[in-house]
Order: structure tokens, then C-alpha cells, then sequence
């Protein structure tokens, strides 16, 4: 039969010491999941074939599932944070490119001047605009798909802003007959079973019981919305003709616009580079080492040395006789007296360590020469420590090798060589070499704003660029400067 005392659990963590078995919940767990979901419910899916909803992933819930398998997975998650936050640098500076310098090797660029262009200004440095940033950046780096919600004038004529919708909300209409994406319909419900759907209903009482009404095949924009999605290959042209049909209805005049960075073999969703080392095992690894260290240090350890008290040790102190003739909770009570001096003796004034005494007879007639001798065993755990270090180690450097960062941008050091670099000049060759492979990149994240100049009839020679904080070295007197790409 087996004992519950002897079974430990943390979070997705347990522990079984008769075995000495690490299990990992993988599902369903409080601690959350790192299989793929697979299953959708009926409800949903009739739902979406009614739409002819282009699903993300084989439950249409892939976004959602990345991110609760990164829950726990605190280099991944800082190190997608980093990624966003260097895409937008010091920020976004519109101006023109006046000519070349240094043989043609650099750009010279001329910021816009403010009292000309008003209405550029007006729009990049809205306070919307902020946050917009922040969230756009954030699912870019984390899903490599973006669905920015181009927002029009009241006459259509001209982008006044532009709000952030989640990726994990987004889903494409499959496109149609002449291969066009011209929809984007957005949800909180892909893949949700009915007790999920009903928890987003105030009205309903009890979870699980919703039958599958059939007003939610139909876009009601509460639970359900559908927006022109605009042509990626034709930004401008696409938009006026949206906003042509846009004209004649009430309300908020808007359009999605897809941006995303492209990956081999995929038509609708593209997939982040850094995925990979998810696929791999290498988040998962990542996220469960942590629990088995704790785990470690908080049961692993409980016995640390092993003490041998041969019976006679008695025999020798009391007299062997009186010994013998004593009861025997009196005998207990001179042993527990000494467990208690043993116990003072190995922990002093700390409280990290255990001791396990046993009691044994030693024969006086033979040859061993530890009679009456008490002995202390120190016990060598089986269990390297240093080792789970490591592989957790190799699993923050497989993640962030595969988003492309040199670890010491986000202060790890070099994992698993016993050394931490964490140098200024480690730091800034890093930053510059990853700052000047971010060119192309930016010019597709900046899709939202070239469109704002091509529909709203701004000079078409009007760029824009991200201003940069570069990290210098002491002989130029300088911590930093600054640089504009």
C-alpha cells in the first residue's frame, strides 16, 4: 500500500522517495500544460466551418497554447520582451534621405521638419500610439503575426490612428477563389469548449449546460467580429477600396492590416524563427528543471550523515549491568539524550541539517575493532545538483540561441561554463551585432506607418527610422551614442 507522506508535490513537480521518481504533470495540471492541445469542442468548430475560419493551429488555438507553455519560462519570456523593446530602440523619427556619405556607405538623413509636417507628427506621437507599440511589438516578437486595426475618418479619407488587436484574437477567413485573405474575424472563443464559452455570459447561470446557439454563426460583434482585411501586396489600393465601401455605414470605420515576418511553407500563419526550441523540448526542459532543483533542495537533502551507535556504547558508560537492569523507557530517554547532543553537535546554530542514529551490538569476541565506537557516515546523495544547473542552463541557451541573443544582452553570462561574462564589452559587441541585422526587419514592422503616409498622401519620399542608444567604449569619453537606422 503505498504511503501519501511519502509522495511530495510542487506545482507540476513530484516527488516519490520510495522510488526516487520525478513526475511531471504535463496536462491539466494547476501549474499548467505543455502538451498540445488537440481536441476542439463540436460547438465551436460547427461555428467556424459555418465561417470558413482559416484555423491556426490544429485545435485553432496555437497562440494560445504558446503562451501558456512560456508561463514558466522566464528567460523566454524576457528574452521576447528584450526582442520588442530593441525593435523600437529610442524611438520612431520621420524625415527623408538628403544623400550619401563615405563612399555611398551611409545614408544622410534629414528628420521632418516639425512646422511642415503636422499632421506626421500628430499621428506618430500620439499617446495612443505608445501603447500601440508596446503591444504590436510584443505579439511580433512572440508569434512573428501581427493584425494592427487600421482606423479611418469619418469621410474615409484619411488614417487618423491605429489600435492594437491581440494575434491570439485573430483568425483569417480562408481566402477565396482568386487566393485573397479579405477577412479577419476576431474572437476571445477559438477553440473553446461550451463551459468555456459560457463563463463569457453573465447570463448564464450554469457552466456547461449552453446548448450551441445558432446566432453564433453570425457576426453580432460581441463574441464575434468581422473586419475588411486589407491585401499585403497592395496596401493603398486595397485600403480605398475598403474605405469606398466603408463610406456609406455608421459607426467605426476600420480594416485589419496583416503584417508578419514570412517562414517557409505556410500560406496563412507564419511561425516565429525562435519556435523551434519549443518544438524541440528545449521550453519545456527549461520550465521543469527549476521545480526539480526546488524539489531537491527542500526533500532531497533531509538526511546528511548517518550515525552508527554500537549497543555496548551503553554497556560502556552505565555498566553493563545497570544497563541492562534499566527499564526500558529509561533507556530511551539516555538515547534521546544523545540524539539531542549529536543533533547541537552537527547543526550548532543552523538548522540545514538531519541525522539518522542507529543502534546495533558489535560481538567482543570477534575482530572488530569499533567496539562502543559511535561513527559518523556522511551520505553522498546520488543526485547532482550541478548537473540539472547545466541542462537547465543548456535550455535558456538553446532558447535564446534560437531568438537569435547572445546572452549576455539580457545579463546571463555564458551558460555552462562555470563563467559569467557579463562585460561591457561582451554587451556592446553583442548589441551591435545584433542592432545591424534589425534593418529589414524594421521595414516590415514599420508597414502601419509607410501605408499612414501612402493613403493619407503624405510625400512619398518621406521614410522612417528608429533611433538606436549605442554602447561605446571609455576612450571616446562617452558611455553611448546615438545612431539612427
Amino acid at each position: 500500500m503505498s504511503n501519501t507522506a511519502n509522495v511530495h508535490m510542487a506545482g507540476p513537480i513530484a516527488f516519490l522517495e520510495g522510488s526516487g521518481s520525478a513526475v511531471f504533470f504535463s496536462k491539466n495540471s494547476t501549474a499548467g500544460t505543455f502538451k498540445t492541445q488537440r481536441n476542439t469542442s463540436p460547438e465551436i468548430k460547427e461555428v467556424q466551418t459555418a465561417l470558413k475560419v482559416a484555423y491556426w493551429g490544429e485545435d485553432n488555438r496555437f497562440p494560445q497554447n504558446v503562451e501558456q507553455q512560456m508561463a514558466y519560462c522566464g528567460v523566454g519570456k524576457q528574452g521576447l520582451d528584450w526582442k520588442a523593446r530593441a525593435l523600437y530602440g529610442g524611438g520612431i523619427i520621420p524625415g527623408k534621405i538628403t544623400g550619401l556619405e563615405d563612399g555611398g556607405k551611409k545614408e544622410i538623413f534629414e528628420p521632418l521638419d516639425r512646422s511642415k509636417f503636422k499632421e506626421v507628427y500628430t499621428l506618430i506621437e500620439s499617446r495612443s500610439m505608445f501603447r500601440f507599440w508596446i503591444e504590436y511589438l510584443q505579439d511580433w516578437t512572440w508569434f512573428a503575426n501581427c493584425f494592427p486595426e487600421v482606423i479611418l475618418s469619418k469621410d474615409c479619407s484619411k488614417i487618423t490612428g491605429f489600435v492594437h488587436q491581440e494575434s491570439s484574437d485573430c483568425r483569417f477567413k480562408q481566402m477565396n477563389d482568386e487566393g485573397v485573405i479579405d477577412t479577419c474575424y476576431l474572437s476571445k472563443m477559438w477553440g473553446t469548449s461550451s463551459s468555456q464559452y459560457a463563463k463569457f455570459d453573465p447570463e448564464k447561470k450554469i457552466l456547461g449546460l449552453m446548448e450551441n446557439p445558432r446566432q453564433l454563426t453570425e457576426i453580432d460583434n460581441k463574441y464575434l467580429k468581422s473586419l475588411d482585411c486589407i491585401d499585403m501586396y497592395d496596401q493603398a489600393n486595397s485600403l480605398k477600396a475598403i474605405a469606398e465601401k466603408l463610406k456609406s455605414r455608421s459607426g467605426l470605420k476600420s480594416a485589419i492590416l496583416p503584417v508578419n515576418y514570412p517562414s517557409v511553407n505556410k500560406t496563412y500563419y507564419q511561425v516565429a524563427t525562435w519556435d523551434g526550441a519549443r518544438l524541440g523540448g528545449w521550453v519545456e526542459i527549461a520550465c521543469k528543471q527549476p521545480q526539480i532543483i526546488k524539489l531537491f533542495l527542500k526533500k532531497g537533502q533531509k538526511i546528511q550523515n548517518h550515525i552508527e551507535v554500537p549497543e555496548n556504547y551503553f554497556h560502556k558508560k552505565y555498566g553493563a549491568a545497570e544497563w541492562k537492569s534499566m527499564p526500558a523507557k529509561k533507556q530511551n530517554e539516555h538515547r534521546a539524550e544523545l540524539l539531542k547532543q549529536f543533533d547541537e553537535f552537527l547543526t550548532s546554530d543552523k538548522s540545514d541539517f538531519s541525522t539518522f542514529v542507529s543502534f546495533f551490538d558489535v560481538d567482543p569476541h570477534g575482530k572488530n575493532n569499533n567496539e562502543a565506537r559511535v561513527k559518523f557516515n556522511p551520505i553522498e546523495s546520488k543526485y547532482s545538483i550541478e548537473k540539472d544547473i547545466l541542462t537547465s542552463s543548456a535550455a535558456d541557451n538553446q532558447i535564446l540561441t534560437a531568438m537569435g541573443l547572445h546572452p549576455t544582452l539580457i545579463g546571463a553570462g555564458t551558460f555552462g561554463s562555470g563563467t559569467q561574462r557579463t562585460g561591457g564589452s561582451d554587451q556592446r559587441e553583442a548589441d551591435l551585432i545584433y542592432k545591424s541585422q534589425l534593418k529589414l526587419e524594421r521595414e516590415v514592422v514599420l508597414e502601419p506607418l509607410y501605408l499612414a503616409r501612402d493613403f493619407n498622401g503624405w510625400d512619398n519620399d518621406i521614410v522612417f527610422r528608429v533611433q538606436d542608444t549605442q554602447l561605446t567604449t571609455l576612450d571616446k569619453n562617452k558611455g553611448t551614442e546615438k545612431i539612427v537606422s
